[in-house]
C-alpha cells in the first residue's frame, strides 16, 4: 500500500472544499493563494491563504503540518471595520452601497503581499484596498 502523500512524483491537494458548501455561491472557485511566513498577524503565522472566487470567503489551512491521508479543518478568517465580525462580501456591499452603487452580489478577489508581513485584499467592486491586520 502507498502511503497518503507519498507517491513519487505526484504532488497530493493541501486542501479542498466541497462547490456546494452553504458558505460560497455557486460556480466558485480558490484564488489568491499565498503561504503567510511573518508574525504581523500571528494568528496567520505558517498558514495557506486563500480565497473563494465570487463569494469573497477568505480560508486558512495549516502549510506545514499536514494530516497524513486526509485534511485538516479549513477556518474562515472573519473582518471587522470597527464593528462586529463580519465577511469580505459584506464590507464590499457596505461600501458599495456608501459610493451610491447598489450592493455587490460577488468579490473578485485578489491576494497581495507586501513588505513586514502585509497582507493585502483587493476588488474591483468598490475599489478599495484592504489589509488584513491583527
Amino acid at each position: 500500500m502507498v502511503p497518503a502523500r507519498g507517491e513519487a512524483g505526484r504532488t497530493h491537494p493541501v486542501a479542498e472544499y466541497g462547490q456546494l458548501d452553504p458558505l460560497l455561491q455557486r460556480s466558485s472557485a480558490a484564488t489568491g493563494v499565498v503561504v503567510y511566513r511573518d508574525d504581523a498577524v500571528p494568528q496567520l503565522t505558517n498558514r495557506l491563504l486563500f480565497g473563494d472566487l465570487p463569494s469573497g470567503e477568505v480560508f486558512h489551512v495549516s502549510a506545514d503540518q499536514l494530516p497524513t491521508g486526509g485534511q485538516d479543518a479549513i477556518r474562515r478568517v472573519l473582518f471587522s471595520d470597527g464593528g462586529d465580525a463580519t465577511t469580505l462580501l459584506q464590507l464590499v456591499q457596505e461600501k458599495s452601497r456608501a459610493q451610491g452603487r447598489s450592493p455587490a452580489t460577488r468579490v473578485d478577489l485578489h491576494f497581495g503581499t507586501g513588505p513586514d508581513g502585509r497582507v493585502f485584499l483587493l476588488n474591483k467592486r468598490d475599489g478599495v484596498i484592504r489589509e488584513i491586520v491583527r
